[in-house]
């Protein structure tokens, strides 16, 4: 499977290899929707910067992460691993700790706050599938720094052992690519131009002038309070360039190399 991590510096710095959530926890259920770490909703929709996929296991209650590529076959570690300290499952029975974890890095438009999304569960894996394909297709038809808005949703699945299920969702409504240059500055005003060449005037006889008027009696009224600047709608779109949508005719058109 491709992954794909192009989640931005830390403090200004490159990203160590072993850490794998970056802002914000964000989490799904059925019943919660999509949350943050604290249970607040998390954005409607959201710009996904990254996407990749991971081995972690909990040990004394502490994620820890295998990030390598190419991963390692889960069922080796875990065959490793005494079934007396693998932890207990919903389930009551004990469960493997090295499981395939599919991660998704995105971005609230208005407010630039970073939250990772991770899970390891049949719905997760179903959430990311379908993502990453979307991306795939897109950066096959505009280049490799396309990235989607997303709305966040659910769906539904059926489970041979449940039935329907509902699972996290996020659905492309919009792709953007870096840049942008942020909002467009006031434009300065022109320099003052001089007219032909300067030459010594010609003297006139002096007008008369009319005497000046009594100056006016000032108002007591306060001056007005300068309107402040309207901040831009979002920090994400006002830094980022719209992408022409896929077309059927280029999704159908034999030339794309989907191998």
């Amino acid at each position: 499977m491709d992954t794909n991590v192009p989640v931005p510096p830390s403090n200004g710095g490159g990203l160590s290899g072993d850490r794998v959530t970056r802002g914000t926890v964000a989490r799904w259920a059925a019943t919660t929707g999509w949350v943050d770490r604290d249970g607040l909703p998390l954005p409607d929709t959201m710009l996904v910067i990254g996407h990749t996929t991971v081995l972690r296991r909990w040990k004394d209650k502490k994620p820890e992460y295998i990030t390598e590529q190419p991963l390692r076959n889960p069922k080796v570690l875990n065959d490793g691993i005494p079934v007396e300290e693998w932890e207990i499952g919903l389930d009551g029975n004990p469960t493997p700790p090295w499981k395939l974890t599919y991660v998704i890095y995105f971005v609230d438009l208005k407010t630039g706050a970073l939250f990772t999304y991770a899970h390891d569960t049949y719905g997760a894996m179903l959430c990311f599938n379908n993502l990453e394909e979307a991306i795939n297709v897109m950066r096959l038809l505009r280049g490799e720094h396309v990235l989607p808005i997303v709305h966040a949703e659910k769906r539904q699945w059926k489970s041979r052992k449940y039935g329907m299920q509902t699972r996290p969702h996020l659905q492309p409504i919009e792709w953007r690519a870096p840049g942008g240059g942020g909002p467009k500055l006031a434009t300065q005003s022109p320099p003052p131009q001089l007219i032909g060449p300067a030459t010594a005037p010609t003297p006139t006889a002096p007008t008369p002038t009319a005497p000046s008027p009594a100056p006016a009696a000032q108002s007591s009224a306060p001056a007005a309070t300068p309107t402040p600047p309207t901040p831009p709608a979002s920090t994400v779109l006002d830094n980022t360039k719209p992408v022409k949508p896929a077309t059927v005719a280029e999704l159908v058109a034999d030339e794309i190399p989907w191998k």
